[in-house]
């Protein structure tokens, strides 16, 4: 049985245009993946789990920081999308 093989070219720029919108899609179903992942309002370790920290770090954001959150009774409660915002400016 014979093998046939075909080469296409393409320009640098198209290939790059290509890798790039690429790498933007991963990056979109990436956000949402995690997104599905946490609530909308997460407890305290829910928003150290979804930032990647520990309980303690988180603590001392509270205590040192202007992170965003709520604090009713004895019950905190951290917004997802104040958190994204608060985690874009650090």
């Amino acid at each position: 049985m014979a093998t046939i093989t075909t080469e296409t070219k393409i320009s640098d720029n198209f290939a790059n245009d290509i890798k790039e919108v690429a790498i933007q899609a991963i990056l979109q179903a990436k956000d949402q993946a995690l997104k599905s992942e946490y609530p909308l309002y997460m407890s305290k370790k829910e928003a150290a789990d979804y930032l990647h920290i520990s309980l303690g770090t988180l603590n001392d954001w509270i205590d040192t920081s202007d992170i965003p959150y709520k604090h009713i009774g004895k019950t905190y409660r951290f917004n997802r999308n104040d958190l994204d915002k608060f985690m874009a400016t650090k």
